[in-house]
């Protein structure tokens, strides 16, 4: 029998208490259905490449990589909604992503490529996700478009609760 792997992981842009903040506005802006369960506002983020289970062996060569990573810092702005379909997700975006989101993103990528991860190969939609097990979102909903300056990313632990997952930052990597 198989040993399970060690822990969970993903990188992200990891939003400070602000920016968090204001997220949770804009998502409370948006009428859900009764089935939806809103992603708790300690738990916001923009997932930049989602690992998995590992060993704590890999997740030093992912952090070893990681380091190496040379992006630009830079700003979204979260200004739209969305909804998608199959996992049945909400999500806050931006109507127009950035050059160097996208460059980090394939930067990111390439790198962990020496750990043995694969990244998708769907194209990269970057989103924070505020609600699942939902149906439709209605109509745009009014909320201030957030300005939110990245001079990092982060490598975050899923965590296991009783009452669901808590995501815990393991180490910040700064954007030149």
């Amino acid at each position: 029998m198989r040993q399970p792997k060690d822990v969970r992981l993903f990188f992200a842009l990891w939003p400070d208490a602000a920016i968090r903040e204001r997220l949770q506005q804009a998502a409370d802006c948006i009428a859900l259905d009764a089935s939806a369960r809103r992603v708790p506002q300690a738990n916001l983020h923009l997932t930049l490449h989602f690992i998995g289970n590992v060993y704590f062996d890999e997740m030093a060569c992912l952090r070893e990589y990681a380091r190496q990573v040379d992006a630009a810092s830079f700003s979204l702005s979260i200004d739209c909604q969305g909804y998608f379909d199959k996992p049945r997700v909400g999500w806050l975006g931006c109507s127009n992503p950035p050059a160097a989101l996208g460059d980090l993103h394939h930067q990111l990528g390439s790198q962990l490529r020496h750990c043995g991860y694969r990244p998708e190969q769907r194209q990269y939609h970057p989103h924070v996700t505020i609600a699942r097990k939902l149906g439709p979102i209605g109509a745009d909903a009014a909320f201030t478009s957030i300005d939110w300056p990245l001079h990092e990313f982060a490598l975050i632990e899923v965590q296991t609760m009783e009452n669901g997952v808590q995501y815990r930052v393991v180490e910040r990597y700064p954007l030149t």
